[in-house]
């Protein structure tokens, strides 16, 4: 194509909203290049619909053509765009088109294309928390190079390993891979700008492991070599890797260093952006650094922007935005604001059970990919009865050999086939148990850290129970306080389960007559009732999962505080008897009754309603039915569906 007709076009591309059928004659090769400078570009060009719609006309016409390398190449610059536009940020998108890549790509023999894609959708996964199936691409990518021979390339798999397991907070394998990376570059890196990728990792390792010191040498160096490849001036990459070394000064509390780093580098983002407030997120640094030095009114600001950022964006980073609402509210606290630090900490507190939940249900997933001890054992069994064949078709070898001299060649040759089918076979066998070690130490990380969620809960509820309590006590409305000794008592309930859950040995499933006797001595203790009423429980012990065991924990809860509120007036000594049995495999029959004085005619008893409320709602949701009786006393039967 003569230079004229390539620079028309290319000019074409920059008035698209003009002239939209000009990229519609461009060969694929001239798109792809000038897409891969829209993307590199997206930030201060802000053609953000733009570019879009031209990488999915490029990846139209890739598939038109039907040549796999150039529909794989068209996936990856659209991958490339949700990974770096500020405006997207949608880290399932950037999954789902490197995961394209990566099958597009399987189609070809282009090894070295096929790691890079690997290397992708592993780091995908490791920022989604999906560790085991990240940690299987990466691996995946360390044998292909291995395979061809390509030191530089390892090392970019072992930097891609720092990242994973600093993600799955493993920071000594981190460490580990990090320092492996960085000594494979070393030794065979060309420009010296590749060091920044091992570097990089190794800075963010050093302060998990107990040496900031080292992280500050290694942040200095990249800051080195990014003044001597891009210049002393402002830049991006300078912004990026001050911030780093920032991060490093906050290890260090070196907080005015810190401040420094962090004031530049922001300052630096807000002439790229097209708007001064897409660079608030950059904000949160230096708030952090405030309320550090204890300048709390000047640190809120700060954060609250950042705070802002994340959530008008839905960027789900949900670490990030609980330590910024748990931020706000200490620096509140400390300017007795306490309405506003209260606000703050419950938002926090519920996006940290939100994070929470979502780590569990991720170490759920793993642990149903990862053990599956039956087939294991099997794999197992079966290669050691292969062994155990083998070596007996190997004596009989031995003794047709010994009859047979005619055929001592054939069963020479027999022998010899049968002992290296026999040595693979004991090696299969020797990686399987490596493998089952592996497991077993992996399963026990992970039953280690359900134990460390169910604590964190707990935790977590105890110090909003102490706030209820604590904001109780400053007010002298005895409706209000009434209202909130019972929504500490709701929350205590929830903590005691969680309490059950990490000292107990099944992690997932409660005992609920042990679980019935703690949540009643801290009723009765809350409403100062010990010595005046007795609980029974006609119940033998049974298990329920947690879904199930939370609602009726809380029904029971209710029920009871009813009782002791209301069925024993003028210190009257009565009784309340809780049952809770299981009908058949799906449902369960739960009672509580009291002897109390029952309700009078039509009388209705005073109160908020909120808990009849709460009632009704957590039986819908098990699926139950409700009756109440009044005689001698108060009875409530529930017939409930356990949760599948």
């Amino acid at each position: 194509m003569k230079p004229s007709i390539i620079l028309l076009l290319l000019l074409g591309f920059f008035s698209l909203a003009a002239q939209p059928d000009s990229i519609k004659v461009m060969p694929l090769d001239t798109l792809f290049t000038f897409l891969e400078k829209e993307i590199s570009d997206i930030n201060t060009s802000h053609r953000y619909e733009e570019t879009f719609q031209i990488a999915h006309f490029t990846l139209n016409k890739a598939k038109q053509q039907g040549n796999p390398e150039n529909i794989a190449k068209a996936h990856n610059l659209i991958a490339s765009y949700h990974y770096y536009s500020v405006r997207s940020e949608n880290p399932d998108s950037t999954y789902f088109h490197d995961k394209k890549t990566l099958e597009y790509l399987q189609k070809t023999n282009n090894q070295e294309k096929i790691a890079k894609a690997h290397d992708r959708v592993g780091k995908d996964l490791a920022g989604m928390g999906r560790f085991l199936e990240a940690e299987k691409q990466l691996f995946e990518v360390v044998r292909i190079y291995e395979a061809l021979e390509q030191p530089i390339n390892i090392g970019k798999a072992y930097a891609s390993l720092n990242y994973l397991y600093r993600e799955s907070k493993d920071y000594e394998q981190a460490l580990l891979y990090g320092e492996k990376s960085l000594e494979l570059f070393e030794a065979n890196y060309k420009e010296e700008s590749e060091l920044i990728q091992p570097l990089l990792g190794l800075i963010y390792t050093y302060p998990k492991v107990g040496k900031p010191e080292i992280a500050l040498a290694k942040a200095q160096q990249v800051v080195e070599i990014i003044r001597r490849k891009y210049g002393a001036e402002d830049n991006i990459h300078l912004a990026n890797v001050r911030a780093w070394r920032g991060e490093v000064y906050v290890a260090l509390e070196d907080y005015d260093k810190a401040l420094e780093d962090f004031f530049y580098s922001w300052n630096v983002i807000k002439t790229i952006v097209e708007k001064e407030e897409e660079a608030d997120g950059w904000k949160g640094y230096i708030g952090n650094v405030l309320r550090l030095q204890g300048k709390y009114r000047e640190a809120i600001p700060y954060i609250k922007d950042c705070l802002l950022h994340h959530q008008e964006r839905n960027i789900k980073n949900w670490e990030l935005v609980e330590n910024n609402q748990f931020w706000l509210a200490e620096c509140y606290e400390n300017i007795n604001q306490p309405d506003s630090a209260l606000w703050y900490k419950s938002a926090g507190q519920t996006t940290q059970n939100q994070r929470l939940t979502e780590e569990l249900a991720a170490v759920k997933s793993e642990l149903r990919i990862k053990y599956d001890s039956d087939k294991k054992e099997a794999t197992i069994s079966n290669q050691q009865a292969q062994i155990q064949q083998q070596t007996q078709i190997q004596r009989l070898s031995f003794g047709v050999g010994g009859l047979l001299l005619l055929l001592l060649g054939g069963g020479f040759f027999s022998y010899r086939n049968n002992l290296q089918k026999n040595k693979q076979l004991q090696i299969l066998n020797e990686d399987l148990a490596i493998t089952n070690q592996q497991l077993d130490q992996r399963n026990a990380q992970n039953e280690l850290l359900l134990k460390e969620v169910h604590h964190r809960v707990k935790n977590n509820l105890d110090i909003v129970s102490s706030l209820l309590e604590l904001q109780s006590s400053q007010t002298e409305d005895e409706a209000a306080q009434s209202v909130m000794k019972e929504s500490q008592s709701r929350v205590r309930s929830m903590g005691i389960l969680h309490q059950k859950l990490f000292r107990g040995n099944n992690l997932v499933a409660i005992e609920m007559k042990d679980y019935f006797q703690n949540l009643s001595e801290n009723l009765l203790d809350t409403f100062n009732a010990a010595e005046k009423v007795e609980v029974d429980y006609e119940m033998d012990p049974l298990e329920l999962d947690v879904d199930t065991a939370l609602p009726i924990g809380l029904i029971v809860n209710e029920v009871m505080t009813n009782a002791l509120k209301y069925a024993f007036p003028k210190n009257r000594n009565g009784k309340i008897k809780v049952s809770l049995q299981a009908k058949d495999e799906q449902h369960l029959h739960l009672s509580i009754s009291d002897n109390g004085i029952g309700k009078l005619g039509n009388e209705i008893i005073k109160g908020s309603g909120f808990g009849t409320q709460l009632i009704t709602l957590l039986t819908r949701q098990l699926k139950g039915t409700m009756e109440e009786e009044n005689f001698n006393g108060t009875k409530m039967s529930f017939l409930l569906k356990r949760v599948a």
